[in-house]
């Protein structure tokens, strides 16, 4: 552990000497070359937090992503199955030379899925001077799959996002990414059921009703109660729902409090998108983008048959999801015309604001 680093706690610098000045280890003016190879550094560690309605303890298995030089070292494994050949187990860490902090993108992913499946896109945020953090959600992967799943599941996820970035604030002062990542403004990005968790971190409110009809006679008050608050989280600067939809418990009038941006994208080959973001219009700043002959699949790493070739998909995907991350977390115009869909990126995409 450097002097520097010790210095860094809390943005305070006790060491002698004049002040360094913070900013951030990405460059808010240039957007990230798709690079499918990219290789960076990985450390995969296991952490619990207790609901707060039943005190019921979920250990989650993290998946960290930070920049390395390395070129080489042990392969990530996902879920005991799935090998990462471009994440390298608890390799170097590449600290930064000044005082700069790496912003933070988490990622959520789909039912009966795990969170290594978005590798591909996290590698191109963390080799532009990211960190990335993804939980595999308890009793929704596929080796562990809960089935019938407790009426309080999606909002749970929810709190596994919000744990995720809680446990990167926490780290201990000797862990050498401590004190370096910025989590005051925070890129949610979700697939699937990943994707509906997204939209709900950014904060709309659930509908009274739904929830009425939705809980029967199994929540317990205290779940109702925790229904009734906004699952939002302020820290979360902006999300990227990809291939999901925001939960049924939300009405339409329920958008209107969802005043982050959001980025929903979505492929004709798997649901049409359309009735969901005329639903979701309420929300302040909404921005659909559609790949035609895209797939469910399309978004992860999973390589299940496409019309979208796996390679192009994720490179379409990876310009949107940085544009919203260089606009909305560093306050950079660089993707602003991507998003705005005056950039072309795909002659298979529309873009609809």
């Amino acid at each position: 552990m450097r002097p520097l680093l010790l210095c860094l706690v809390s943005f305070a610098v006790a060491c002698g000497g004049p002040e360094p000045e913070a900013g951030s280890c990405a460059d808010a003016a240039a957007l990230p070359t798709f690079d499918f190879d990219a290789t960076v550094g990985i450390r995969q560690e296991s952490a619990g937090y207790a609901l707060p309605f039943d005190g019921t303890q979920r250990e989650l298995d993290l998946h960290i992503w930070y920049p390395s030089t390395d070129t080489n070292g042990d392969d990530a494994r996902y879920i005991d199955f799935f090998d990462d050949e471009h994440s390298f187990v608890d390799a170097s860490y590449a600290e930064a030379e000044s005082s700069c902090t790496h912003p933070l993108v988490v990622y959520s992913h789909g039912s009966q899925a795990w969170a290594g499946g978005g590798s591909t896109l996290l590698r191109q945020f963390v080799n532009a001077g990211w960190v990335a953090i993804g939980a595999d959600h308890l009793g929704n992967t596929l080796n562990e799959n809960w089935e019938p799943r407790p009426k309080h599941f999606s909002l749970t996820r929810t709190l596994d996002v919000r744990f995720a970035i809680d446990y990167l604030e926490s780290l201990p002062e000797d862990d050498p990414l401590a004190g370096r990542i910025d989590t005051s403004r925070v890129l949610v990005v979700g697939h699937s059921y990943g994707g509906q968790t997204s939209w709900l971190v950014g904060g709309p409110d659930f509908d009274a009703d739904l929830v009425d009809a939705h809980c029967g006679t199994e929540c317990t008050e205290a779940e109702r109660a925790a229904y009734a608050e906004n699952p939002g989280d302020p820290r979360v600067a902006a999300v990227v729902p990809m291939a999901g939809q925001a939960s049924s418990l939300v009405a339409a009038d329920g958008f209107a409090s969802l005043d982050v941006p959001v980025l929903f994208m979505t492929g004709t080959a798997d649901f049409d998108g359309q009735p969901h973001y005329d639903t979701a219009s309420q929300a302040a700043d909404l921005t659909w983008v559609e790949l035609d002959g895209g797939c469910h699949e399309t978004f992860t790493d999973t390589t299940l048959a496409c019309d979208v070739d796996k390679e192009e998909g994720l490179r379409i995907v990876s310009a949107f999801a940085t544009a919203q991350g260089w606009r909305s977390v560093l306050d950079s115009e660089a993707g602003a015309g991507i998003l705005d869909g005056s950039e072309s990126v795909s002659s298979i995409v529309t873009v609809t604001r």
